[in-house]
């Protein structure tokens, strides 16, 4: 296996990965077990998915959406603080596809 291919499976791969384990660890007390692994599992998928197309744009996009879910539920029900979350974390990688096809555009 070539090293270009196998940076193409990893990058994804490890993204995902990545959004999975941190959106485990930071729901950690505030929602129940089903809860947890099925948004754990919704962003590890929605970044992984993303990251084809965007290499590191998604991984920057979830961190600021887990950034935004901290502070959310200090404010909110921890169900209101994911929902919100999962709409900035769409709006996030929407954003980042967006940006990144306005820039093969551009070439």
């Amino acid at each position: 296996m070539n090293s270009g291919l196998s940076l193409v499976i990893a990058i994804p791969v490890g993204s995902a990965v990545f959004a999975g384990a941190v959106t485990y660890a930071v729901t950690d007390r505030n929602l129940k077990m089903r809860t947890r692994v099925a948004a754990s599992l919704l962003s590890a998928f929605l970044v992984g998915a993303t990251s084809l197309f965007v290499l590191y744009l998604s991984v920057f996009a979830f961190l600021v959406t887990m950034v935004g879910y901290l502070v959310m539920r200090r404010l909110f029900k921890p169900g209101l603080a994911l929902a919100g979350s999962a709409v900035v974390l769409c709006g996030g990688l929407s954003f980042a596809v967006m940006l990144m096809v306005a820039a093969l555009d551009r070439m």
